[in-house]
């Protein structure tokens, strides 16, 4: 980037732009990257998430249906993600991949970083999972280490993955409110 463009830049958007620009010289490789894209999927914390679903039913920890734990979740994370899209297509802005580490791709995403759809679902579920559903309190590691590792892969800049938690923590807060009072509706428990 140059001088006369970080200038235009406000202190907050020059603080994002210099921690990218640490990670890109001191941190980014392909390797990292192409194993942070990999383990950083929804699909692995569905992976971490099965196991001690199955070990809480098991043990008859729940406080609710085992088979709701996955579909509640699911569909509070599913609006999150729907909502965070939206602003994504909104604001467009592009990812630190592009400013940052100039690389030249033509998939829309690239355009499309703010704010963390990863940061912001990894937040949702993993407050109504540990919260609502009493699973463990190290879940929500799980929700850091989503964000961490979109930021050392270039796909997002600082805010990008503090604001996918901020909206995910208001989406999550919002599940955590509506299941206290449905689910007892519908199951008789608490």
């Amino acid at each position: 980037m140059d001088k006369n463009t970080l200038e235009k830049l406000s202190a907050f958007e020059r603080i994002d732009y210099a921690i990218a620009m640490f990670i890109r010289e001191k941190i980014h490789s392909p390797l990292l990257n192409k194993t942070l894209s990999r383990i950083n999927r929804g699909e692995i914390m569905l992976v971490l998430i099965l196991p001690y679903l199955a070990y809480a039913a098991w043990q008859g920890s729940l406080p609710y249906p085992w088979w709701i734990v996955i579909p509640y979740a699911g569909l509070v994370a599913y609006a999150n993600d729907r909502f965070v899209l939206v602003l994504k297509k909104l604001i467009a802005r592009k990812r630190p991949l592009v400013t940052v580490a100039g690389k030249v791709d033509q998939n829309p995403d690239m355009k499309h970083s703010f704010p963390s759809a990863h940061a912001s679902n990894s937040m949702t579920a993993a407050l109504i999972l540990v919260f609502l559903f009493g699973f463990p309190e190290w879940f929500l590691v799980l929700s850091l280490l989503a964000g961490i590792g979109r930021l050392l892969s270039l796909h997002h800049f600082p805010s990008d993955v503090l604001g996918g938690w901020l909206i995910g923590t208001c989406f999550g807060t919002l599940g955590l409110f509506l299941g206290r009072w449905l689910l007892p509706l519908l199951f008789g428990t608490t």
